[in-house]
């Protein structure tokens, strides 16, 4: 049951099985938006979304929204060649920061209560940065305002309202988390485990830019104006994490299979980098340096 609990190894399990043994993915594939569903209904539960007025929550939002998101938009039409990938970048750029946002900052020994605030803020303001994003930059693609306002409706605003719900219901929330997270990963690695090893050169550059360096950059010039590193740690993930099961699963729907690539590598990207700093903060409590968290 343990195992279960364990997201980096339940993300490693369905890249494993996406690559080896991706045969089934074709017909989970319908399975795919009920599990985000129901993975972003479980996650958002324990968030409070009166968001107060506070810088730090502010700051959360910008990293994820316009660093982040302007990094992305940035690369990929620069590096990236194929329309297909081009837009599911697009898709990516455009959704909220991950959910594991909070979980990892209290593993980090993060600041809890400032990863919440900026999650919530985040939430809020996808109700109308996801759709403007993806229609700004897709104009020339083939897909409707209507069908991207539907997806967001059925993908962010109903598990939002359903999150106030489940929060009652005596369930682990970390199991169906990692369940829809496993779905939504298995298919979209499965899909297109083909592609993902022989085509993602300039794909494998943006995921580790928008993940590594924008973390590492983000890290650094917090340490350097002086925030403290509970703030630092939260910080860095609001840079580095986007929610990239939402990002698969808006690109499959909207753009065809081969625009939920990106999403597929950056989720290896990610599960790489939290690995990185989970070793980080390991050796920082190992040397008893570690302080208490903000939250």
């Amino acid at each position: 049951m343990k195992l279960l609990k364990n997201t980096v190894v339940i993300l490693a399990l369905a890249v494993v099985l996406g690559f080896f043994l991706p045969g089934p993915a074709e017909r989970l594939e319908p399975l795919v938006i009920p599990a985000l569903f129901v993975m972003m209904a479980f996650s958002m539960a324990g968030i409070d979304l009166r968001v107060p007025t506070m810088r730090g929550a502010a700051t959360g939002f910008l990293l994820s929204y316009l660093f982040l998101s302007g990094l992305i938009l940035v690369l990929a039409p620069m590096v990236v060649e194929e329309e297909a990938l081009r837009l599911g970048f697009v898709v990516m750029a455009a959704v909220p920061p991950a959910v594991a946002v909070v979980p990892f900052t209290k593993l980090l020994g993060g600041d809890i209560r400032l990863a919440l605030y900026s999650e919530a803020l985040s939430y809020l303001g996808s109700l109308i940065l996801t759709p403007l994003i993806i229609f700004l930059f897709t104009k020339e693609a083939s897909v409707g305002v209507g069908d991207t306002l539907e997806i967001v409706l059925i993908l962010i605003l109903l598990p939002i309202l359903a999150s106030r719900y489940v929060g009652r219901l005596r369930i682990d929330p970390e199991h169906p988390i990692n369940a829809g997270l496993f779905v939504v990963t298995y298919v979209v690695v499965g899909l297109n485990s083909g592609d993902i090893t022989t085509e993602v050169g300039g794909v494998l550059l943006i995921a580790f830019a928008r993940t590594f360096l924008s973390g590492a950059v983000v890290y650094a010039g917090a340490a350097f104006a002086g925030v403290d590193r509970p703030q630092r740690i939260a910080y860095t993930l609001f840079a580095s994490f986007k929610n990239l099961g939402l990002a698969a699963t808006m690109a499959l729907l909207l753009f065809g299979p081969r625009a939920g690539i990106p999403a597929a590598v950056c989720i290896l990207m990610e599960t790489l980098f939290y690995i990185f700093l989970s070793a980080l903060a390991g050796r920082r409590k190992d040397g008893g340096k570690i302080p208490e968290t903000g939250g």
